[in-house]
């Protein structure tokens, strides 16, 4: 590997220890098995049981960056004796162990929500700098993964600070930022054999191999139009159950409310979705997307023409949980490849 990380090897014995010294300093999240076919990013304790094996976890990290409800202030009293009290978002020092590339560079998207607006989101903001997040390369990606599909890597490094590759017995470890080194001096480590880097390598370039771009996505993104009929299509099947939103480690829409009490309240802001017909209702009736269709196309348009113009990438990363949970098989693959062979 021609880069400028350090390269090191972790026993598989020596992750326990490592996992329990990073407790001592940091508040630990990864992939826990919550069925036999459904995994999450959840806290880990002193004996954690984590599932580092297998496709990428059923459900992402995003909730430990945006909670799915979440405390914005509350109020006491009312009129000219109304006080309000800011809620402090917990930023406690916290390590998001084994998530996989997709995922990592899923928070890349929504740090450029949140963080480069002309108002950054406090309680996002003081969340992710105090977030390190450990990779892991990805070596059975599911069945609707299409990351290489959209710039993605199934051994992708954007956004961590170390990435771990599996090679059976052991860890490969590319440390890859200074707060990497961090993490890693806590760990038994060894310095890489250049055997040790060159089957990481031949396991990535196998693992990418089975993944072959299934689209242009540039090409998707310069076709994608206002009146396609693709929409309505999507609509008629769409049961507008918000799954796909809920999944996706990118979306990124809330509403907020306000919860009173006879003596005061909480407003608190909670996950939504742009699936939803309310999404848009206004206060006096009016919806500017009233059916099905629109809200299709808003979907599809925001994540790959919107974010495109505003930011200048997409906002998807590949993982393919929308492909693979929505319950009439809708595809945004297929919708992306039909946009991109347009024309030809």
């Amino acid at each position: 590997m021609s880069d400028p990380y350090r390269h090191s090897i972790l026993p598989k014995t020596a992750l326990g220890g490592w996992l329990a010294r990073l407790l001592d300093s940091y508040r630990l999240v990864g992939p826990v098995a919550d069925t036999e076919t459904v995994t999450s990013y959840r806290r880990l304790g002193p004996e954690p049981m984590l599932r580092l094996s297998g496709p990428r976890p059923t459900v992402s990290p995003k909730a430990h960056l945006l909670p799915q409800t979440e405390s914005l202030f509350t109020f006491q009293g009312s009129g000219p004796a109304l006080a309000l009290t800011a809620a402090e978002p917990d930023a406690t020092p916290t390590v998001v162990f084994g998530i996989r590339p997709c995922d990592a560079r899923a928070l890349r998207r929504l740090d450029d929500v949140f963080l480069e607006r002309a108002e950054r989101d406090v309680h996002y903001d003081q969340r992710r700098r105090a977030t390190l997040l450990v990779g892991l390369a990805c070596a059975t990606p599911g069945w609707g993964c299409f990351c290489t599909s959209v710039g993605g890597s199934p051994a992708g490094t954007e956004g961590l600070d170390l990435l771990l590759t599996d090679l059976g017995d052991r860890y490969h470890v590319a440390v890859l930022t200074p707060a990497g080194e961090t993490l890693a001096a806590a760990a038994e480590m060894g310095d890489a054999a250049p055997d040790d880097i060159e089957a990481a390598r031949a396991q990535h370039a196998a693992t990418a191999a089975r993944m072959p771009a299934l689209f242009d996505v540039d090409a998707a993104v310069r076709n994608i139009r206002w009146d396609a009929p693709v929409w309505a299509e999507i609509a008629e099947r769409c049961l507008a159950c918000g799954v796909c939103s809920y999944l996706c480690p990118t979306c990124h829409c809330f509403d907020i409310q306000d919860e009173a009490t006879p003596d005061g309240g909480v407003r608190f802001r909670c996950w939504d979705t742009c699936q939803f017909g309310e999404f848009t209702q206004m206060g006096a009736g009016h919806n500017p997307r009233p059916t099905q269709t629109e809200r299709a196309r808003q979907r599809v348009s925001h994540k790959f023409k919107y974010l495109v113009e505003e930011f200048g990438r997409a906002g998807c990363t590949g993982c393919g949980r929308c492909v693979e949970r929505c319950p009439v098989n809708i595809d945004i693959r297929a919708i992306l490849r039909a946009f991109a062979e347009e024309g030809r």
